[in-house]
């Protein structure tokens, strides 16, 4: 009975100093990891909560028809707490759409091993607001959109321009090509600089994203926690995926100069890391995955290098080019220059075309096992440039 009481007066006195907290959803949801058989939901809540999400097909039956599988936060066997939040949803069909929610309830005390006191439930209100959406990836599917700004240097107003029909155009996904902001001071500026008008214009149509580093997304005393926000399938900022006809690869071009520029305080080490990239790479093009399939796109935030270009770039040009130029890349897309750009003369070192979006348009890739076609638009929609890359004729049989 002692104890009893005693826990009813700890359970009392924790509503009181947290003044009865009633956990809500403070950003996102938004869409990443997506795969064949599983994606990852990332949000964030206004108190430290432990969280959830309730998977659904998209049968066309009410979600509370049935009860519906959950799945945790967890790590290393233990579910976490705190205000940011990566759910994994695994075991799932590719090209197949799932309906989801997510839940939480805050936690109200926490004396550690002695004692955890979590508070009551709370989540999406599937009375007032359908359930958001999650389709899995789908290499056997004929035709994919994608769309990929770049750039930004968080000009929220801009982007928002940018992504604005997205909800109704609905392209497979969505791709951030690196320097969203120009450096990452605090989590909350990744929110106020893109990613809250990001979660609302594409959560909801069920949108992923996938993002590349730029070199800004180096700088900052929040830079370190990029992969918490921006997780892969691979555990680092580059990793690979198919959809469709198209195998992405998404490189990390790390900084712009050499790790010993005063600018980088002695904490830089970007050479390791795009060394360490170029072994990653090896491997990844002379997978029977990567050669299977039709087509190869290569997004990557800095241009490989030419006379001019910064040691970065040259960097580039020498640890990744030649790997690429034996893996029949049919594009690269990159940025960094703040404006457009066409090179297909080998000036870059590359045996494949690179097409540089600027920092205020938007670029729209479409495939099928005929080609790519690629489309730049403004922030008014007005359409401003084209290139059509047919397929080699043993890419249409996925024998390249």
């Amino acid at each position: 009975m002692k104890r009893l009481l005693t826990l009813f007066v700890t359970v009392l006195l924790a509503g009181i100093a947290c003044g009865q907290p009633s956990v809500r959803v403070a950003h996102g949801p938004y869409l990443q990891q997506v795969t064949e058989d599983g994606f990852t939901v990332v949000w964030t809540t206004t108190v430290d909560a432990a969280v959830w999400v309730e998977v659904a097909p998209d049968d066309g039956s009410h979600f509370y028809a049935a009860e519906r599988p959950k799945y945790y936060d967890t790590y290393l066997g233990k579910r976490r707490t705190g205000q940011l939040h990566r759910v994994r949803v695994e075991g799932l069909q590719p090209g197949t759409t799932y309906r989801y929610r997510l839940m939480q309830q805050a936690v109200l005390c926490d004396e550690g091993n002695r004692r955890v006191i979590l508070g009551e439930g709370y989540g999406s209100d599937l009375l007032k607001h359908k359930p958001y959406t999650a389709t899995t990836l789908d290499p056997a599917k004929e035709k994919i959109e994608c769309w990929v700004v770049n750039d930004i240097h968080g000009r929220d107003s801009l982007m928002g321009r940018l992504l604005a029909g997205a909800p109704e155009q609905r392209p497979d996904f969505v791709c951030f090509n690196g320097d969203m902001l120009t450096q990452i001071e605090s989590p909350q500026q990744l929110f106020d600089g893109y990613l809250d008008t990001a979660s609302r214009l594409l959560a909801g149509a069920g949108i992923p994203i996938f993002t590349t580093r730029g070199n800004h997304e180096n700088r900052g005393s929040a830079s370190q926690c990029f992969l918490d926000y921006f997780p892969t399938t691979s555990g680092e900022a580059y990793y690979a995926f198919r959809q469709g006809p198209v195998f992405f690869l998404m490189l990390d071009c790390g900084e712009d100069k050499p790790d010993s520029d005063i600018r980088y305080y002695g904490l830089a080490a970007t050479d390791d890391y795009r060394r360490q990239e170029a072994e990653w790479l090896k491997r990844v093009v002379d997978s029977e995955a990567y050669r299977q399939a039709p087509l190869h796109v290569v997004l990557l935030h800095m241009v490989p290098g030419g006379a001019k270009s910064w040691y970065g770039e040259q960097e580039l040009r020498r640890l990744l080019v030649p790997i690429l130029n034996r893996a029949d890349v049919d594009v690269m897309l990159c940025g960094h220059y703040h404006r457009y750009g066409w090179i297909d003369d080998s000036s870059r070192g590359t045996n494949f075309p690179i097409l540089i979006n600027s920092n205020n348009d938007r670029l729209v890739l479409k495939a099928d096992a005929g080609g790519i076609d690629l489309d730049v638009f403004d922030a008014a929609g007005a359409h401003l440039h084209h290139h059509r890359l047919d397929a080699r004729p043993s890419a249409a049989s996925g024998s390249k």
